[in-house]
């Protein structure tokens, strides 16, 4: 046993004020950091498919920003006010024991992105490789294993040390992605031009042209809900609301987007590279042109899945049971072994897989954050229960009906009800309203309707009871 963690940032204590000290630029690098990967070339990618480069580059944006305002609204002002992460905030909701399932998606989503850097990163390494003669082609499982591994031991070396490293190493790797990525962006444009860039037509677009337009928003929700387990984790260190609006906003959402435009460009000019621009850049320029990419690549990926690690390590320690038996380098440990146990028996599934993984996210996390944007605003006006936050003990402020808020997991069944009906995330399949409403705007809403009036119902029922 290692004991329960002294300290907030690493544990299941809460923050104290000399612990939430970071300045609204260190939100920004890590935000960037944590932002910007080379998934960004394979969401744009998937926006390529049904936009071409013009619209893309104008609805990416946009979406992103409408994406981001839901999260900042759902996660910031009470990470900022309370210095609550994503587990201990949703006990609001889900109540005390209800909060664990919280624990699963954060764990299993942060560590499917940083398992897809990783692949993506073996990749890269390995098609260099082979372009350069440096081993044949039937090895490059090897060198893509060997790569992904390595990187993550990287990232394990790194953030073992704890938190602190993510405000050290933050203003590095977020100023490096972002030059190199806007490097990256620059030689494409240079290298086969703007005429060749908008001439370009996506492989997948439909006769309907607001299907199309809702499609690439639709995908840019879901990435923008994908960082819902992170802004908390991060946030929380900041006490300003208002001063973490331009952090967050610009970190997660504007960067994301500009990068995303890499695999935009890139998918439209070099058909089937996934968005990747690596393979297309050394046919064109050789290794002098294909450096910069796959620099980005690697420092990118290590970064993000450095933040996504430590997240998913957090997660796992708000549970003091596995907060006493876990210390944080064993924690960040079985995050990165997860990852590992993927990388080396199921690689290729779950990269080929990654449009279902990104749309999975707006199925839950878009009413998550329904949710909560109507308990902590509608419902409570703003005013949680410190000591109900962190106590387990039975008749406390969230414990609802033996730890479950059962309205809460009712609110959000509904909401992702609504998803599947307005759009099937595995096959894409829409139901002739999608193009107007997209899937992941109803869900949030229908989820906040049916939580406030429920919440009220409840709330009238166990008012009569003790009148009575």
């Amino acid at each position: 046993m290692d004991g329960v963690s002294v300290s907030g940032t690493e544990g299941s204590l809460p923050l104290l004020s000399s612990e939430r000290q970071w300045k609204p630029r260190t939100l920004f690098f890590s935000s960037a950091q944590a932002a910007v990967a080379t998934w960004c070339f394979i969401i744009g990618a998937y926006v390529a498919y049904y936009l071409p480069a013009g619209k893309g580059t104008i609805v990416m944006p946009a979406a992103m920003l409408a994406g981001m305002f839901l999260v900042w609204l759902a996660t910031v002002p009470m990470a900022t006010r309370y210095g609550l992460e994503a587990v201990r905030s949703t006990r609001v909701v889900f109540g005390n024991r209800g909060s664990r399932v919280s624990v699963a998606l954060i764990f299993l989503f942060t560590i499917g992105w940083g398992t897809t850097l990783m692949i993506l990163s073996g990749k890269s390494a390995a098609y260099l490789a082979v372009a350069l003669d440096l081993i044949p082609a039937e090895l490059s499982w090897i060198v893509q294993g060997a790569t992904s591994i390595v990187c993550l031991v990287v990232v394990f070396l790194f953030i073992s040390r704890g938190p602190g490293i993510l405000r050290r190493v933050g203003p590095i790797v977020a100023t490096s992605v972002i030059a190199l990525g806007l490097m990256v962006i620059i030689a494409i444009v240079a290298s086969l031009g703007f005429e060749k860039l908008f001439a370009a037509q996506p492989a997948f677009a439909s006769d309907n042209p607001i299907l199309d337009y809702t499609t690439g928003i639709e995908l840019m929700l879901a990435t923008a809900l994908s960082w819902w387990p992170y802004v908390g984790g991060m946030s929380r260190f900041n006490k300003g609301t208002r001063k973490s609006i331009l952090p967050v906003v610009l970190g997660l959402g504007l960067a994301v987007a500009i990068i995303c435009l890499i695999g935009l460009y890139s998918e439209l000019l070099f058909p089937g590279s996934a968005g990747n621009p690596i393979a297309g850049l050394f046919q064109m320029g050789g290794l002098a042109l294909a450096l910069p990419a796959f620099a980005f690549v690697i420092i990118s990926n290590i970064g993000t899945t450095m933040v996504g690690v430590y997240t998913a390590a957090l997660a796992l320690k708000q549970q003091p049971s596995i907060d006493a038996r876990l210390s944080w380098r064993r924690a960040t440990g079985v995050s990165v072994i997860v990852s590992i146990a993927v990388i080396v028996f199921a690689a290729e599934p779950f990269y080929e897989n990654f449009g279902t993984f990104l749309t999975l996210s707006a199925v839950v996390f878009g009413p998550l954050c329904g949710l909560q944007i109507a308990d902590y605003f509608i419902v409570r006006r703003q005013q949680l229960d410190i000591d109900g936050l962190f106590s387990d003990s039975r008749g406390s402020a969230y414990w609802y009906t033996g730890g479950f808020n059962l309205v809460g997991f009712i609110s959000l069944a509904v909401g992702m009800v609504v998803f599947f009906l307005i759009l099937d995330p595995i096959t894409f399949t829409s139901a002739p309203v999608f193009p107007y409403t997209t899937a992941t705007l109803p869900a949030v809403a229908t989820t906040m309707l049916v939580y406030i009036v429920l919440m009220k119902l409840t709330y009238q029922r166990r008012k009569a009871r003790i009148l009575a």
